[in-house]
């Protein structure tokens, strides 16, 4: 097992500045990364606008989903490997910005299809190595991970808010270069942080390297057991808005039903983390497992509009559930120069589970809501025989890392 201890470190230390310091700097890093992606949501808008076709369209969008599964976890070993998470975190976010510019300069569909291969290659490691960097710094200085991670949705509420209205001043055809101009936040954000070595620097030297992930049964089935409940959320994801509208949702009541969910995963985020203490953190699987069955219980029968927001308040458990417990586990059990690595191995396993079921959700959808959302809650409880045959106590790493 890749438990490793991590001495207590004094907040006067030089190795990354203060504890409260540090987790001012990480949550800045969050949602400067997250304040681009309201506007990333126009870019279908943006290729229509350009004339792209429908299929393009889709084949374009399709493509972030497949090619992570190939390049994710190499860069992201290579990054933890050499230490080299937070430069990673500013090269990548530097030359997504470079090219995301370059795709409003795009002509044909060649060439829209070229940039976004190579744009998606390197904008995939962002989130992963991000979280990789919160990951050591949870490690190293006991931050709560939930609180770090909640102004990434914060900057989504507020990228999403500002994009409608921005782009009606600027025009849809300044997307991209918003974009651009929105991704550059987060290198500069990178500059106030302290690199890998300086987190790890209260570490024991410590052989190994990604394979020995495998050997961690109880964390390997906690992130298989978390990849299938948030894969059980593609038929949500791209029939929901459909499924309300049909029965005469209107469309401002959609926006408040996904601002419902959100703020369900910011309150989760926030309170997360204190809540569950120096318990096993895949109570907090179990837990999304059971809102995930719940929650599409309720989608499969229709539900009136009161019903309807209470299936979305369970978003606060069934996704950010998924979301912290590998996070946590993570900080716990894996050594530093390992974190990159097992981010990366965390993200194919989500990767793989939403792009299978997201690429089928049209043909599940197809034999109405009751049977999609009946497949979905198989779906979500699939890996919960790993994560209950395998698991065992974690033994918290010279401290609890939460």
């Amino acid at each position: 097992m890749l438990t490793m201890g991590a001495a207590p470190v004094d907040d006067t230390m030089a190795a990354g500045g203060g504890r409260s310091s540090l987790a001012v700097r990480t949550s800045a890093l969050y949602a400067a990364l997250y304040l681009h992606y309201g506007f990333f949501l126009l870019i279908p808008l943006w290729l229509s606008h350009e004339g792209a076709t429908p299929s393009e369209i889709g084949t374009l969008m399709a493509i972030p989903l497949l090619l992570r599964l190939l390049t994710v976890a190499p860069f992201a070993a290579w990054a933890g490997r050499h230490g080299r998470v937070r430069t990673g975190i500013a090269a990548t976010a530097l030359a997504a910005a470079g090219l995301v510019a370059l795709l409003s300069q795009a002509d044909t569909a060649a060439e829209r299809f070229a940039i976004v291969v190579v744009f998606s290659i390197v904008w995939d490691q962002i989130p992963v190595l991000v979280d990789a960097y919160a990951s050591m710094a949870v490690r190293a200085r006991s931050l709560d991970f939930g609180r770090l991670r909640v102004w990434g949705s914060i900057g989504v509420v507020v990228s999403t808010a500002a994009a409608g209205w921005t782009v009606g001043r600027t025009g849809i055809g300044a997307v991209p270069l918003l974009i651009a101009g929105f991704l550059l936040l987060t290198p500069a954000v990178t500059l106030l942080l302290p690199g890998d070595r300086m987190l790890a620097a209260n570490e024991a030297a410590v052989r190994g390297g990604w394979r020995d992930l495998f050997a961690d049964r109880a964390l390997i089935g906690a992130m298989v057991a978390a990849s299938f409940i948030m894969g059980s959320h593609g038929v949500v994801n791209s029939f929901g808005a459909i499924q309300w509208a049909a029965n005469g949702v209107s469309t401002t009541q959609i926006g408040f039903l996904n601002a419902a969910a959100i703020a369900s995963e910011i309150l989760a985020f926030t309170l997360g983390g204190a809540l569950l203490g120096k318990r096993d953190p895949r109570i907090l699987i179990l837990l999304a497992a059971a809102a995930a069955a719940l929650r599409w219980s309720i989608m499969a029968t229709d539900p009136a509009l009161p019903v309807l927001y209470l299936a979305q308040c369970l978003q606060g458990l069934s996704s950010t559930g998924p979301l912290l417990a590998p996070m946590m586990l993570i900080a716990r059990r894996v050594p530093a120069h390992l974190a990159a690595s097992a981010q990366g191995l965390n993200a194919v396993f989500i990767g793989a589970v939403l792009a299978a079921v997201t690429a089928s959700s049209g043909f599940i959808w197809s034999g109405g809501p009751g049977r999609a959302y009946a497949a979905m809650i198989v779906v979500c409880l699939l890996g919960l025989p790993l994560l209950i045959a395998r698991g065992r106590r974690i033994a918290p790493a010279g401290h609890s890392a939460l």
